[in-house]
């Protein structure tokens, strides 16, 4: 409990110093008219009671210069309370706004920190993240709220105290506004427990429905006529969401309404007390009308000190799922050991085992090889065999099960994260179709050059680009993707643009490329790959770069140094490209079948014409 207290501490003292930096007088101003609006409210009925005390006094005065201060002091109260709400509400929501950008940016920024992307393969993880960034605006107004709550309670406290003064037995009406909270917080607490419990459906739900607006999958949902389907089953899941509310919702309205009659019949007992006090001469008609006044007010006010409590009770319970990704983001921070400026003895794969999950069978065994500095290695095997998880592996987006990968000697995961990602590039065959203008969609590749054109048009040459962004309307400058009114490209063309990205790195120690030119021709593969050999070459020369080349296509693979060919997670054979092909083993019968493939019977012509 004490924990809990000093990390909700240490977050609202980290949120108030988000508020302070993006407008320091936002903030105080926001808090001194917080305290304006408690204040005011109190003053409103007092001045009102002084009032109605004076008019009784002063019945039969024919002189009113007595009414001008009480006059004065009502309509200044009355001024003053009204605008300092309406200026509070409004300083409030432009704070938080600019506090919540500040927030979102902060929490994506730790997702971005976790230097493996293992993670964003589990639903346990997504869930809370999805969480964090669907309560990131109550997460940004916690600390107001919790002031709002304050100066909420302050008043109800207040406007208590005013009414124990015409009468002690009116305390009682005091003491009926508590069922109101405890009763109404019990019945959010429930509905929060049921949105956590479904944020999974949640965010399937919200990827149904996406899929029917992704361009991407747009051609397959149309031809296979799913769409109505997957719209349906999107409908099903909301329906089951909001099943799932149904009952806390029905709860925290009953339970709300039980707290608001506790407080009816509190109201209603004391305005009769006072009545017959009135009535019998013991107090003015001033209390009666403070009375009823006050509990006007009392009303508005238990109903501003429930919602304020409700969101800050909301922002709380975001702080647990904060707190916690700021704690796993942190448990990844880099090791100060950098990796080297370059590579002498090469990458080292040692006894290494992957698995995705602890009781899943496992991807990779016992993979054990070694890449020399400057080589080129090429990695072949079927469709599911490993190829693609090892290069993630080399790259430390997974971190092995078992085992160890080397880097000159010295294991990989105790080299700084961030440092090996720096000196690692290419292209995956799952590559980014990044929608901004060329230059940026090419230039990310290396941030430290995004805006060197020299070094932008020196990787879309090395991609064979040039004369694709040279066809474009406004060359480097032209916006890519039609989702905000940009020029859309075939399948290769946006493959071109990822491999120029993933050449924007001129001295890394690690070059993959993964299935880079599955969607570009043989001719157009093999030009490339001119490009690319020269590539990997200069890389070899500056820092002794690795470079590691997964296809299917074997006139590919014959410009390795070194074949690796795995299947069923393990290597099976290893050699050269000529080596491998006299042994007359997996690599010459998956080489011999691509070949047939290819191969055109004679006379008989093109057999797919």
């Amino acid at each position: 409990m004490i924990r809990r207290g000093l990390t909700h501490l240490a977050v609202l003292r980290h949120l108030a110093g988000l508020s302070w930096r993006v407008s320091r007088a936002g903030s105080l101003v926001t808090a001194a008219v917080f305290l304006v609006v408690a204040f005011g409210s109190v003053g409103v009925a007092q001045s009102q009671r002084w009032l109605i005390d004076g008019l009784q006094e002063h019945a039969h005065d024919q002189s009113l210069t007595w009414l001008i201060l009480p006059v004065v002091v009502v309509a200044f109260a009355h001024v003053a309370s009204t605008i300092a709400t309406r200026v509070a509400a409004h300083l409030r929501v432009n704070l938080v706004q600019k506090v919540e950008v500040d927030l979102s940016e902060e929490v994506f920024g730790h997702v971005a920190r976790v230097p493996t992307i293992k993670h964003l393969e589990r639903s346990s993880y997504l869930d809370r993240v999805y969480l964090v960034a669907k309560g990131s605006g109550a997460l940004a107004s916690y600390g107001w709220s919790i002031a709002e709550t304050g100066a909420a309670a302050l008043m109800v406290g207040l406007s208590v105290w005013l009414l124990v003064l015409v009468h002690p037995a009116l305390l009682v009406l005091g003491l009926t506004t508590l069922p109101l909270l405890v009763l109404a917080g019990r019945g959010q607490s429930a509905l929060r427990r049921v949105n956590d419990e479904c944020a999974e459906a949640t965010r399937l739900e919200a990827n149904l429905h996406g899929l029917c607006l992704d361009v991407d999958a747009a051609k397959e949902i149309w031809i296979s006529g799913s769409g109505p389907e997957l719209s349906t089953r999107a409908d099903r899941l909301w329906a089951e969401i909001t099943g799932a509310q149904r009952v806390p919702l029905i709860r925290g309205t009953l339970l709300d309404a039980a707290g608001w009659l506790c407080y009816l019949v509190g109201l209603g007992g004391g305005l009769a007390l006072v009545a017959a006090e009135v009535i019998a001469g013991q107090i003015g008609m001033g209390a009666l009308v403070l009375v009823a006044s006050l509990a006007a007010q009392l009303r508005m006010q238990l109903w501003a000190l429930r919602d304020n409590y409700n969101r800050a009770a909301e922002a709380g319970h975001v702080v647990g799922h904060y707190h916690w990704l700021r704690d796993y983001a942190a448990a990844f921070d880099d090791s100060p050991t950098p990796a080297p400026e370059r590579l002498t003895d090469g990458i080292t794969l040692d006894g290494v085992g992957f698995r995705y999950s602890e009781d899943g069978a496992s991807v990779l065994r016992s993979i054990s090889a070694h890449l020399p500095a400057g080589s080129v290695v090429g990695l072949v095997g079927i469709n599911g065999a490993g190829k693609s998880t090892l290069v993630k592996l080399l790259t430390g987006l997974y971190q092995p099960t078992s085992g160890r990968i080397l880097v000159d000697g010295k294991p990989l995961s105790e080299l700084g994260a961030r440092s090996w990602a720096s000196s690692s590039c290419g292209v995956f065959q799952d590559f980014a179709r990044l929608q901004l203008p060329v230059r940026e969609s090419v230039g990310v590749g290396d941030l430290a050059a995004l805006d060197n054109t020299h070094a932008i048009v020196r990787a879309v040459d090395s991609a064979g680009a040039s004369k694709l962004v040279g066809a474009l309307p406004d060359g480097l400058d032209t916006q890519l993707g039609t989702i905000f009114g940009g020029v859309d490209l075939s399948g290769g063309q946006w493959q071109r643009i990822a491999l120029a990205r993933g050449m924007m790195r001129t001295s890394p120690l690690l070059l993959v490329l993964d299935e880079p030119t599955a969607a570009l021709d043989p001719q157009a593969e093999h030009d490339l790959f001119e490009n690319f050999a020269r590539h990997a070459r200069e890389a070899a020369a500056r820092t002794g770069a690795v470079t590691v080349l997964v296809s299917h296509r074997f006139s590919t693979v014959s410009m390795a140094d070194h074949v690796i060919v795995i299947a069923d997670g393990a290597i099976v054979e290893s050699g050269s490209h000529t080596d491998l092909l006299e042994s007359g083993g997996r690599y010459a019968e998956l080489y011999a079948t691509q070949a047939a493939a290819y191969a055109v019977p004679t006379g008989k012509g093109n057999p797919l014409t």
